[in-house]
């Protein structure tokens, strides 16, 4: 087309119009003006909060800044084409858009960086609190971020408010959390408790009763109060007690409580415990205990106002005093006209109490027999004696008063009759007076050891009281006669004073002295486990016997007091309890430390008047129950929760361990069978269960239907528990690994499971795998105690990896010992173990570097009272025939055994010449294979006190290998064996000569001392009872007198003259024995030989 003027002008007004309108709005395209874009600037943009919590949500730029062809800038629309995206990968990273600009072709660009910015608050869980306590919020709550990271905020950030806790519930805490340009709104849930009390038991004494229970979440300012309402009416005005409130535990008592059946009710701020029942009951006659024949000595279940003779009445006796004792809860009444050994009643009548009178009951009692009053103890001067007819010891018979242990000097006139088994005594019927008699035994030749038992027993005496002891007290010791000489000791008597019990599983003996509880168990037959017993395995000789009406009763252990030394508690069969409400008779032959042995006699009643009761519940783990009564039980019934009874689970008591003398019988185990219906099978889910308690009998309830308990219900919390059971193991040598379970295991066989879920295991480098070497090893032993299981190699690692030819042995590889997930299971909860790899070759390992350092002998301690001795080694060893398996080494030569291991014991003989005693190894003290116990073969006292052996010793341990054959150096210990000590002759008291029949003294025996005899008391040498001739009793008709050789009669008179009736000094040769014990005028010991050759015919 071709231009004009006229064209021109109207381009020019078009161009104009055209540079005012695009101040308005940009035109469609370039090519519509001559100003052309030349440049969009870029647009960058950070934005903050990301989508959710963003206060400024992100908004892209609706318009971009535009470089015009003239020079100048415009603003100018644009639209994004896509959109930005709040995702983790873009997270500080740009995201580009692309935009189109109006009025032209070019891209506009849009850069954005996406800031980190919070995604979630973690809210913490709070942990409950009791009402009106402060609820106590971290310093700090998690915030996490959109790229994942979590990052702690300080708790000031978050705007909360107090959290009201005035009323329990549960509750949300509102917070709001800033930050940039982001505003986080939420809550963290709280829960206020009101107090939770459970667990609570209440106990009876006398007219107190005392409260235990479990309180959680009670507030700091609660009261806490034991409210009791009396004849269990809840609505009248309680009487209340406050109580203590520690560490979650509640306690509180009230005395002074009327008798009668009550409630009683723990509260705890606004919470209250269900209510429960107690009895205080009435004030009665509790015992009635006769004290000889003349007193009795009543108790009542209370203290009384006063008592007087008046208040008390016994049928076939005369009460004429009584008088109370200073807690008022007992009085001793005097009594005329009872007799001994019978069962009487007294009554208790209009005793003021609280200045009421009131009928206490009656009671039953026994005089006591008179064994339980007196004791007639048989007490040989010497244990032992020579079994050669001719030695003697002096036997003397004593009356005590079992009460005090004291001779009764008021006993005279009173004829024992007595009798040996073997040997002879001095005189066959002996009189007592001032309570003591003596004889003497002479011992009868023999070639075995002999046990003479000499009896004694009152026949006759005219003396009041005495006469009922006739029959009735009887005396017996035995006396030992042996083959070889023996050194006298002090004689020890022990005897039995009393027995009583209130349990019908066992009575309580008490003795004249202390001794140890090891004593009684050998005197009884205790000390040795009897095969195929039941319960505990022993089973007590007929030296202890306890009699009643329907049998005898097998006695199965022994139990100390620790308060009382001298009592003991003999516990008894469980098939052979006491009847209750009868006598029972006792006789025990007890043997002291020197050999003695006594018997002694007494009786009583038994009275079990209180029926058992549970004391305490307790759970361990979440499968077993331990139940304590308040005494020994024999049965009761049990159900759990309410529901599950018998069947769901099994009782299990403990007994009576009378190895370690520890009596458990007032406590059962109950053990959840596997068919209990728990969240998990055979076991209580967390929390708190109840169990029920009824026909509780003790073992007098077999006899007496009163002793049945009445019926329980307790409260019990298992505690949760999910721990897994693990392993742990120590490399104790290169042969022998301790694996250590993390907890009991239930019914595991740890030796089936090696091999199987249980494996030794090399790596093998070739193939980059553990392989399976168990064969070359085994489970030797596992103790379910410790839970402690040993592996021991079979072979030596020089035979399994041929060293001798491939020049390597265990440390070039690495080990270890795997066990399967779910090989064993925990006993107490239930979990069964992850998949476990004990690492052979931990860091210090004796499997990591060759082992050329031999074990060393670390001790040698003897063993006390012998001359055995434990071996201590630094590592283990072998003992050849000891182990399981000999492990021999294998080298150049072959296979090589251990070495036999020599023991010696070296010292002096009598002239000082070294000599050497051969010992020989007993075997290992424990599975550790380090220690272990050495003996000389022959005895080493023996030899110091009969062959004059010197007292200084060594024992030597040689030819030891440790596990992979180091050579042990020889070891030494030095040690003192003292000889036994002798008693020292005390003066030269003999025996000179023995004449009969001189020719102005016919029938009469001449007997000259060395010095002067004694003329009374115990060693008076006029009596008959100091001598034996021809092996008997001096016959009757027999008289003694003195004489003085020197006629100085200040030196005593030294001649014993013995005129016997004619015919009993016979024409050949006679014997005359004299006390060996018998002692001079100036008490010198007889020494030299007592048994003497009677020359005939010479003075």
């Amino acid at each position: 087309m071709a231009h004009t003027k006229k064209s021109n002008k109207l381009y020019a007004a078009a161009a104009a119009l055209a540079v005012t309108a695009s101040v308005v709005a940009p035109v469609a395209a370039d090519a519509a003006s001559k100003v052309s874009v030349k440049y969009i600037s870029p647009i960058l943009m950070k934005h903050a909060g990301g989508s959710k919590y963003a206060t400024k949500k992100l908004v892209l730029p609706t318009k971009v800044k535009v470089k015009l062809s003239n020079g100048k800038y415009e603003m100018r629309s644009v639209k994004w084409s896509g959109s930005i995206k709040f995702e983790k990968k873009y997270i500080n990273k740009y995201q580009v858009l692309y935009g189109k600009v109006a009025g032209t072709t070019k891209k506009a660009i849009l850069k954005v960086e996406l800031q980190n910015y919070p995604v979630d608050v973690l809210e913490p869980e709070l942990a409950p609190v009791a009402v009106g306590e402060k609820v106590v919020l971290p310093s700090t709550i998690s915030i996490r971020y959109k790229s994942g990271i979590i990052v702690k905020r300080p708790i000031s950030k978050f705007n909360i408010k107090t959290p009201d806790t005035s009323k329990p519930g549960n509750y949300k805490i509102a917070y709001t959390y800033k930050g940039a340009n982001s505003v986080v709104t939420g809550s963290i849930k709280y829960e206020v408790k009101a107090a939770d009390i459970s667990n609570v038991m209440g106990s009876v004494d006398d007219q107190t009763l005392s409260v235990k229970a479990d309180v959680m979440y009670a507030s700091a300012d609660a009261m806490a109060e034991l409210m009791i309402y009396p004849g269990k009416d809840m609505s009248a005005t309680p009487i209340v007690a406050k109580g203590m409130l520690k560490d979650g535990k509640f306690m509180a008592s009230q005395s002074g409580i009327p008798e009668g059946t009550h409630s009683y009710v723990v509260k705890v701020g606004d919470m209250k415990s269900p209510a429960m029942e107690f009895t205080v009951a009435k004030t009665m006659l509790t015992s009635a205990k006769a004290m000889g024949k003349e007193k009795v000595e009543v108790s009542f279940s209370r203290a009384v106002d006063g008592v007087s003779a008046d208040n008390f009445k016994i049928a076939g006796g005369t009460v004429t005093s009584a008088a109370l004792s200073a807690d008022k809860k007992s009085a001793v009444l005097e009594v005329s006209g009872l007799e001994y050994d019978k069962d009487y009643t007294v009554d208790a009548k209009n005793i003021m109490i609280g200045g009421v009178a009131r009928d206490l009951g009656s009671m039953s009692f026994m005089t006591q027999g008179v064994e339980n009053i007196w004791m007639l103890e048989v007490s040989p001067k010497a244990s032992t004696i020579v079994a050669n007819g001719g030695d003697n010891t002096e036997v003397t018979f004593l009356l005590k008063n079992k009460a005090t242990g004291e001779v009764d000097m008021n006993a005279d006139d009173i004829v024992l009759k007595l009798s040996t088994s073997f040997g002879a005594l001095s005189k066959e019927r002996v009189t007592i007076q001032d309570g003591k008699a003596t004889v003497i035994l002479t011992s009868e030749f023999s070639n075995t050891d002999l046990d003479a038992m000499i009896s004694a027993e009152i026949i006759e005496t005219a003396n009041g009281d005495y006469k009922n002891l006739i029959g009735k007290i009887s005396g017996e010791a035995k006396v030992k006669f042996s083959t070889i000489a023996v050194t006298p000791a002090p004689i020890e008597m022990i005897n039995m004073l009393a027995a009583e019990s209130n349990q019908a599983d066992r009575i309580t003996i008490f003795l004249d002295k202390a001794v140890s509880r090891e004593l009684l168990l050998k005197s009884f037959g205790l000390d040795k486990v009897r095969p195929s017993l039941h319960e505990e395995e022993y089973m007590a000789n007929d030296n202890i016997q306890i009699e009643q009406f329907d049998g005898m009763k097998n006695v199965i252990g022994v139990k100390a007091i620790p308060s009382n030394p001298k009592a003991f508690e003999l516990i008894l069969d469980k098939e052979t309890p006491l009847q209750d409400n009868a006598v029972v008779k006792v006789v025990a032959k007890i043997t002291s430390n020197t050999d003695t042995e006594v018997k002694s006699k007494a009786s009583f009643k038994l009275t079990d008047a209180r029926p058992a009761e549970v004391t305490s519940v307790k759970a361990i783990g979440l499968n077993q129950l331990e139940v304590k009564f308040s005494e020994a039980i024999d049965t009761a019934n049990f159900k759990i929760d309410g529901q599950y009874g018998g069947k769901y689970f099994t009782v299990i008591p403990y007994g009576f361990d009378n190895k370690m003398g520890v009596d458990r019988r007032d406590t059962v185990k109950i053990m959840l069978n596997d068919n209990y219906p728990g969240v998990k099978e055979g076991y209580f889910a967390a929390g708190k269960h109840s169990l029920q308690v009824w026909d509780t009998m003790d073992f007098a309830a077999r006899s007496d239907e009163m002793n049945i308990g009445t019926t329980q219900n307790l409260d019990f919390t298992v505690a949760a528990d999910t721990v897994k059971p693990t392993a742990g193991v120590v490399v104790e040598s290169p042969e022998q690994f301790r694996i250590m379970f993390s907890k009991n295991l239930k019914k595991a066989d740890i030796k089936a499971l090696y091999g199987s879920k249980m494996k030794l295991e090399r790596y093998n480098s070739t193939s980059k795998k553990y392989e399976d070497i168990s064969e070359y090893a085994e489970v030797t032993s596992y103790d379910a105690m410790t839970g402690e299981a040993v592996v021991e190699m079979k072979q030596d690692w020089t035979v399994i990896y041929d060293t001798v030819n491939t020049k390597e042995n265990y440390y070039n590889d690495k080990f270890k010992i795997t066990l399967e997930k779910g090989a064993i299971q925990a006993e107490a909860n239930g979990e069964k173990n992850d998949a476990l790899a004990l690492d052979l070759n931990y860091d210090g390992s004796p499997l990591n570097t060759p082992d050329v350092k031999s074990a060393e002998i670390t001790a040698i301690d003897r063993v006390m009272m012998s001359t055995d001795f434990h071996v201590m080694m630094s590592e283990p060893v072998k003992l050849l025939g000891k182990d399981q398996a000999d492990t021999p080494l294998k080298n150049a030569d072959g296979l090589v055994n251990p070495p036999k291991t020599t023991v010696e014991f070296i010292g002096k003989n009598k002239d000082g010449k070294i000599v050497t005693v051969d010992g020989s190894v007993v075997g290992y003290t424990d599975t550790t294979d380090k220690n272990f116990r050495v003996k000389a073969n022959e005895s080493l006292q023996y030899l110091v006190d009969m062959k004059g052996y010197g007292e200084d010793w060594k024992v030597v341990v040689k030819s030891l290998s440790d596990d992979v054959g180091n050579t042990v150096a020889t070891a030494t210990h030095d040690f003192k064996l003292m000889k036994t000590p002798v008693t020292p002759v005390a003066s030269p008291f003999e025996i000179e000569k023995v004449t009969a029949n001189a020719k102005d003294e016919k029938d009469v025996i001449r007997i000259k001392f060395s010095e002067g005899v004694q003329y009374a008391g115990m060693y008076d040498a006029t009596s008959t009872a100091q001598y034996i001739f021809n092996g008997k009793a001096l016959p009757v008709g027999t008289s003694i007198s003195l004489a003085d050789s020197d006629n100085n009669v200040s030196n005593g008179l030294d001649i014993v003259k013995i005129k016997v009736p004619a015919g009993t000094i016979k024409t050949l040769s006679n014997v005359i024995t004299v006390n060996k014990d018998l002692q001079s005028y100036d008490n010198s010991v007889l020494t030299g030989g007592y048994e003497k050759a009677v020359l005939l015919g010479l003075n």
